[in-house]
């Protein structure tokens, strides 16, 4: 199993309470450490020691500002993949209407199968059905090699005319922006080197926190659990942000059942059509 595959099989919940649990396991390590070498007069490090910690955390803070800036990076892509392909959709539907009569509603046909399906795949990731949703995505690939083997009857048929040049472009364009999203959705992951040495760097500096406050003998513990709970908080979010399905951010789904409500305004998508 990938680490991709570990992080994605974890409840969010439980990998905050597990973060937390090791983050504050090691500022306890630290403190014990700290107290043993209190004893054996390591005091006169105590100056180096709050410069290494202030250094390690700083570190360790611009580490999570990296992952969190490449994790929403991924999500504004995915984002940014739907609308294309939505807009896509949307050309593809007015440009049918120049096709001819069979090639028109076979292909309305397959671009409503189309938005319905992505209405579908987007109700199952919110479900956390990934096996289900996943299946569609796959069967939704089948529905862009009808529309395009649907542009290449017309072609065959009436030659590069000006409908032609316009579905076959708008197929295109769906499917560049289905492959764009999903390679940022799958493909396209934080690196899991980054993944360690976010971890290393984050129980390092968890560590020489404590072992500062182990020098001096006293320690905060609300200033503890705060900084704890923020850094497995914000490695959470950085974990959310990079899943293919997501539970605490979402992305807007509208624009399709807009699209999809506008098909069905137009046509009585009861009754099958023949492809």
């Amino acid at each position: 199993m990938s680490l991709h595959q570990l992080l994605d099989s974890i409840p969010l919940g439980i990998y905050l309470v597990i973060t937390l649990i090791i983050m504050l396991g090691f500022i306890e390590f630290g403190f014990y450490l700290g107290r043993a070498h209190t004893r054996k007069s390591y005091k006169p490090q105590m100056a180096q020691v709050r410069a290494i910690m202030g250094a390690s955390l700083g570190l360790a803070a611009f580490m999570l500002a990296f992952g969190f800036g490449m994790g929403q990076t991924h999500f504004e892509a995915r984002t940014q993949a739907f609308v294309m392909e939505t807009n896509a959709i949307k050309s593809g539907y007015f440009a049918a209407e120049m096709l001819t009569d069979e090639h028109r509603q076979q292909a309305r046909y397959l671009l409503h199968d189309l938005v319905t399906s992505r209405v579908h795949t987007q109700e199952l990731l919110q479900q956390r059905a990934a096996e289900e949703a996943w299946e569609l995505v796959r069967d939704s690939e089948g529905i862009y090699r009808a529309l395009w083997d649907i542009a290449m009857e017309d072609y065959d048929e009436n030659g590069e005319t000006a409908a032609f040049s316009m579905f076959s472009q708008a197929t295109l364009d769906m499917m560049n922006a289905h492959n764009e999203r999903l390679e940022a959705s799958v493909y396209n992951r934080v690196s899991p080197i980054i993944w360690v040495t976010l971890f290393i760097m984050s129980v390092l500096s968890m560590t020489v926190m404590g072992y500062q406050g182990g020098l001096t003998g006293t320690r905060s513990r609300v200033a503890t659990w705060t900084l704890a709970f923020t850094f497995s908080a914000v490695m959470m979010l950085i974990t959310d942000l990079d899943r293919p399905i997501m539970a605490l951010f979402s992305m807007n789904d509208q624009i399709m059942l807009d699209l999809k409500e506008m098909m069905e305004k137009e046509h009585d998508w009861r009754e099958v059509i023949p492809r």
